[in-house]
């Protein structure tokens, strides 16, 4: 690794990190101006930027390889960043099982309005990246917002893009999040490795009211015992002709032991313990080739499917499973032809989010003597039925560049370019199903017609009269609704032309660009002026002042159409004791689409980047004002057709907010050596301030929203409230690495340090100007702190091959970090210790 290399690694504007073993001009992201524009002696360049605009941070394949893993999840890496926050209650000791990634806000963005990229691939999953709060829901199925779970070996480098963000970019309010595959090394190698995290080693905080019902746990919201295991391999090569290819798979499984039945309570004739299960395979093929004379060829695939069973509590055959995920592909054509170059990218996608269960019905009877295996009054039977859903996409992109061309005293990089993507979600009920309600008493299951009933009719003995039935008789069930097998469908077709220049003169660098946006599901057309500047203050890139006014626009959602239809499948039948069924309500459907303006978000930012004294110091300040942000709303539909409710809810562009965020990142401009030892280091703060009249696009609108409340004795609007979500005021961050060469060892820390949240109470109302407002008191959590760190020794073996053995510990400490409080019950901690193991031999 030589010098240069090592140092323009480290002096990226969003802060220094560890440099990768390729040539540094192959780490420039397409869309950034060429580091070749600035000309040095090699001797003594010790930082170039490859961001001269501070428009983020890239992470090499080094820092990953070397960082605090957890669960491999993207977020695991992007905590150095100090532009990004994390959802608060996403992870606690409560549910330490889980291992799908974490929800990020970037820069006060909504965790869903985040562009993922993978080798220019779009992997959003665009489908209901809100959804519902708990798996467990008839008619709606989680999707993620990230559509694959995205393995960070897979990755060779993590570019995030949060400020000053190029033309070539869009469809984002937050940031966007591009990950790029990594390339084969020229010999044969290949490495394999088993993780594992495991409940017995861990330390979980529960409160002691809690305590006894975290024991006994029946649901997923708490996870007392779990077995986390990740199985990796990876093999490699290139030809003789420059062919690289790279193959990896990864494999994580988490099996969570429960009991069936809630309380602690025993089913008198079913399984009282049952297994949860979360798994998912992440299986990449890359190859690259190149002809030396300009041309390059990629392509990539990456298959990551996501299988996760969950069971219905206080049931019999109420297993179903969750399936997201699904193949990313892309091909790349980059021709280099005299001044020119010529980015071709093509990529498709297809993600789903789906559910399988063990019957087609549910049934909720009376406990009796053979359906005896309720714990309550009630014994219930069945899940919530078939669906598909899927969004499919295929993209190409163009992007077109040219080398710096002089004109004058100024030098100028043309950037054009074109993309479109065309898109399709599906919902997809496969078949009708059928849930079975309110059992009354009968004394027999033969119809009027003279019909045997076995469904839904039962003449065994109920074993407590209430609620319609009578201790002794048998029971039918008087209601039915069934959610019948159903297809919708919507596209939306995307496109989008973008220019930017570049523009050198003297000791400034100015880059406007504008970006034009088309949306066929919404119908509307788009304008994004981009403008970023920096002036190196003496010349000697030492100093180093960014600026730059900025518009992003951000994406529509399928949610938004998809809910019209699946409320409309829904038939309620009602029957007497003569037990023939009877049609009585035909659901009309509930929610009504309208065309949206598209949310978009402008952006004023400032900073310096400064180096002093062996450091590379980065201070920056981004202000986002968000409009048109959309929400849920409820209004009288006056339809007079009988296809909509008499109230509907629709969507609506009312939701706003607005954020400022303090940065500073320090780091040494190169390693620090000493006794042996290389050591670099990255140290971030922020200040964040987020206000929002809203939570996410569920949430429900009223006047109530614009009204005068008293908050901490302040009269403001009550959509200026502080967000109360991915909202920490305070953040420090802290990450080193240090390698031991001759011993083998490697020491990784991250330290981790959140001022208190804020939370919010009602208190009352008062008047204020003839008016009645609430009074909102200010809740203040407590601040928290984190040590993680991970040692990683290796034993070199003959023929250049290695054994290694790795160990991580989150929350070295075990400090108990409050989340949140509103019961003694419901008092939630971040987790406590736990640990990682994880033994690997590489060639």
């Amino acid at each position: 690794m030589n010098r240069l290399t090592l140092a323009i690694g480290l002096a990226l504007s969003a802060g220094p990190l560890c440099a990768n073993d390729a040539p540094a001009a192959t780490q420039t992201p397409a869309s950034a101006p060429s580091a070749s524009v600035y000309t040095y002696d090699p001797v003594k360049v010790i930082g170039q930027r490859l961001f001269p605009y501070q428009e983020g941070l890239v992470l090499d394949r080094a820092y990953i390889d070397e960082q605090i893993r957890g669960n491999g999840d993207i977020g695991s890496l992007l905590r150095i960043n100090p532009n990004v926050q994390f959802d608060e209650t996403s992870r606690t000791s409560r549910n330490m099982g889980e291992i799908r990634p974490a929800d990020i806000s970037i820069n006060g963005g909504l965790y869903y309005q985040n562009s993922f990229l993978l080798d220019g691939a779009s992997f959003n999953n665009d489908l209901d990246p809100v959804g519902p709060s708990s798996p467990a829901n008839i008619q709606d199925v989680p999707s993620h917002t990230q559509g694959i779970a995205l393995d960070t070996s897979l990755i060779g480098s993590l570019t995030v893009y949060d400020s000053n963000v190029p033309a070539a970019y869009g469809g984002f309010n937050g940031g966007v999040v591009e990950a790029e595959s990594r390339k084969a090394r020229d010999a044969f190698s290949g490495s394999v490795a088993l993780r594992m995290a495991r409940s017995v080693w861990n330390q979980a905080h529960i409160a002691e009211p809690a305590l006894g019902d975290f024991q006994q746990s029946a649901t997923e919201a708490q996870q007392p015992n779990y077995d986390k295991y990740e199985l990796r391999a990876t093999l490699e090569g290139r030809s003789r002709n420059g062919l690289g290819l790279i193959g990896n798979i990864v494999r994580t499984r988490s099996v969570i032991p429960l009991r069936g039945y809630t309380a602690g309570r025993s089913s008198a004739s079913d399984n009282n313990e049952k297994e949860q299960v979360r798994e998912n395979t992440s299986a990449s093929l890359r190859a690259d080739w190149s002809n030396g004379e300009g041309l390059e060829l990629g392509a990539s695939v990456t298959y990551a499917p996501t299988d996760e069973r969950y069971f219905i509590i206080n049931a019999k055959n109420g297993f179903y499973d969750l399936k997201q995920g699904g193949p990313v592909t892309s091909f790349r054509i980059n021709w280099q032809h005299g001044a020119w170059t010529w980015r071709n990218s093509l990529s498709y996608s297809q993600l789903d989010s789906s559910r399988r269960s063990e019957v087609d019905y549910w049934k909720s009877w009376a406990r009796s003597s053979q359906m005896d295996w309720g714990v309550t009054a009630l014994s219930g039977e069945g899940s919530w039925g078939n669906i598909d859903q899927s969004d499919r996409s295929i993209g190409y992109k163009l992007s077109m560049e040219r080398e710096a061309l002089r004109w004058g005293r100024s030098e100028h990089r043309l950037q054009y370019g074109l993309e479109y993507r065309d898109r399709k979600a599906e919902y997809h009920r496969l078949n009708d199903h059928y849930s079975w309600l309110d059992p009354v008493a009968i004394n027999t299951c033969t119809d009027r017609l003279g019909v045997i009933d076995a469904d839904g009719c039962s003449l065994s003995p109920v074993l407590a009269t209430g609620n319609g039935v009578v201790k002794g008789r048998g029971q039918y069930f008087s209601r039915r609704a069934i959610y019948r097998e159903g297809y919708f469908g919507a596209s939306n077709r995307e496109w989008s032309v973008f220019a930017q220049d570049d523009i050198r003169l003297g000791l400034w660098s100015l880059r406007p660009g504008v970006r034009v946006d088309g949306d066929s599901l919404m119908g509307k057309t788009t304008l994004a002026p981009r403008l970023a500047m920096s002036w190196d203050a003496f010349g000697d890139r030492d100093t180093l002042f960014t600026a730059g006014l900025n518009r992003y626009y951000g994406r529509s959602f399928f949610s938004y159409k998809l809910r019209e239809g699946r409320e409309s499948l829904q038939l309620e039948q009602r029957r007497s004791g003569n037990l023939i069924w009877t049609d009585v309500r035909q659901y009309p459907t509930n929610y009504r689409f309208d065309q949206l303006r598209i949310p978009y978000s402008d952006e004023v930012s400032a900073g310096i980047n400064q180096r002093w004294a062996g450091l590379d110091l980065n201070l920056k300040y981004v202000r986002r004002e968000n409009r048109d942000e959309v929400l849920r709303e409820s209004i009288p539909s006056l339809d007079t057709s009988g296809q909509y409710a008499t109230r509907i809810s629709r969507y609506t562009n009312r939701g706003r907010s607005r954020s400022q965020t303090y940065t500073l990142s320090v780091g040494p401009s190169t390693p620090l050596r000493w006794a042996g030892s290389i050591t670099n280091a990255q140290l971030a703060f922020d200040y964040t301030d987020v206000r929002r009249n809203y939570n996410d696009y569920e949430s429900a609108y009223s006047d109530a929203f614009d009204d005068n409340v008293r908050y901490d004795g302040k009269i403001m609007r009550r959509w200026d409230i502080p967000a109360r979500a991915f909202n920490r005021p305070w953040t420090a961050r802290l990450a080193t690495q240090t390698r031991l060469p001759e011993a083998g060892l490697l020491w990784s820390n991250f330290l981790r340090y959140r001022g208190g949240y804020r939370g919010l109470r009602e208190l009352g109302r008062e008047i204020y100007n003839g008016e009645s407002i609430a009074v909102i008191e200010e809740i203040a959590y407590p601040k928290s702190w984190t040590w993680d760190t991970s040692v990683e020794w290796s034993l070199d073996l003959p023929h250049r091959q290695e054994t290694y053995a790795r160990i991580e510990v989150q929350n070295l400490t075990n400090r108990a970090n409050l989340i949140s409080s509103t019961s003694a019950t419901a008092t939630y901690y971040e987790p406590g210790r736990s640990y990682w193991l994880e033994l690997g031999y590489r060639f």
